[in-house]
């Protein structure tokens, strides 16, 4: 029979979600081939296999898991952030973990009103069971759902020895890639700004009739410029050496590159063969969302047949976003630094 500590001590039980109402976690068991083929973490993309387990937060004693260094990609969406999750998935190396739920639940928490000290002592726990490696992997990389960037500073100040990537893509694309898909991408991006408003993240605020004004694509370009305004904030807090930044375009330009400037943020230092085969492997070659056939070239075809079927409209927000962002002192194409 698997006990609670047999759980604990194993990285394939997932910790699924935070219960806020009972104060526990609920474990699911993942192997790492079932990871490999989901979209994200959550419900929809995992298999039900019935193996779970509720464990209260009072029984989990973080000092007795077993841990590796924990790192963190953190993004503004729609910019190749699953892929390099993906590219972290090196056994012996690292685990890359792809949108955890029990995250969102915090943040979730938080916005129902939760105290602070009471979400970093459930914070702690969470990033705790994230960071249990999988076998002899010397690191975990974990990429959170981009709601949770507005607890990114908290993550980063609880986990001093942790490093991080800050991801985005170029605001034409960003708007493309919400254009795209229509009335769907557009109300996302309208929910998304709600929980930013409840986050007190907004880089820009404006009056309510204002906001009523703004269209479906300003709406989106307000909330990418809102996770720049974080980037900022956590650069200036904690510096080059534990943060640095990329595009979308130049991760993708050169995936041998990226490998090895990526993996060394992280303190990874792959061997040549493997740094060549996770360049050539799954996360450069397959859509990491659908797992069929995809590369640069294609997603460049997609986003520039999007941009033309909208150029008016993505032009003219794009313009807007440069005049908001200069309007607040904030780099809307800050270099590559992650890449150097």
């Amino acid at each position: 029979m698997i006990t609670d500590q047999d759980i604990l001590q194993d990285a394939e039980w997932l910790p699924h979600r935070y219960d806020e109402t009972n104060g526990s976690f609920r474990f699911r068991h993942v192997p790492r081939d079932v990871q490999r083929e989901a979209a994200f973490l959550t419900d929809e993309h995992l298999p039900d296999t019935g193996a779970e387990r509720v464990i209260p937060l009072e029984r989990i004693d973080r000092r007795a898991l077993p841990a590796a260094p924990i790192h963190f990609v953190f993004h503004s969406a729609y910019c190749c952030s699953t892929l390099v999750a993906r590219m972290f998935d090196a056994p012996g190396y690292s685990m890359g973990l792809v949108e955890p739920v029990v995250l969102n639940d915090v943040v979730g928490w938080r916005r129902r009103g939760a105290q602070p000290e009471k979400i970093a002592a459930v914070l702690d726990v969470a990033l705790a069971l994230l960071a249990r490696p999988f076998g002899d992997d010397r690191a975990v990389v974990v990429k959170p759902s981009n709601i949770v960037n507005s607890l990114a500073p908290a993550i980063m100040g609880l986990r001093a020895d942790a490093h991080a990537i800050l991801l985005y893509a170029p605001i034409e694309d960003f708007l493309a890639s919400i254009a795209v898909k229509g009335l769907w991408g557009r109300r996302w991006v309208r929910q998304a700004m709600i929980g930013q408003m409840q986050d007190g993240v907004l880089a820009q605020q404006f009056a309510p009739d204002e906001m009523f004004e703004l269209t479906d694509l300003q709406v989106a370009g307000l909330g990418w410029l809102s996770h720049h305004s974080i980037y900022r904030k956590m650069q200036d807090r904690f510096g080059a050496g534990r943060l640095g930044i990329c595009d979308s375009r130049s991760l993708l330009a050169e995936p041998a590159e990226t490998v090895a400037k990526f993996y060394a943020r992280f303190e990874l230092h792959p061997d040549p063969e493997d740094s060549a085969a996770i360049a050539a492997g799954p996360a450069f070659t397959r859509n990491s969302k659908e797992s069929t056939s995809y590369s640069r070239s294609d997603r460049e075809r997609q986003i520039a047949a999007t941009r033309e079927a909208n150029s008016d409209e993505i032009a003219k927000v794009a313009e807007w976003v440069r005049v908001v962002a200069d309007g607040i002192g904030l780099d809307v194409a800050p270099v590559s630094s992650a890449l150097r």
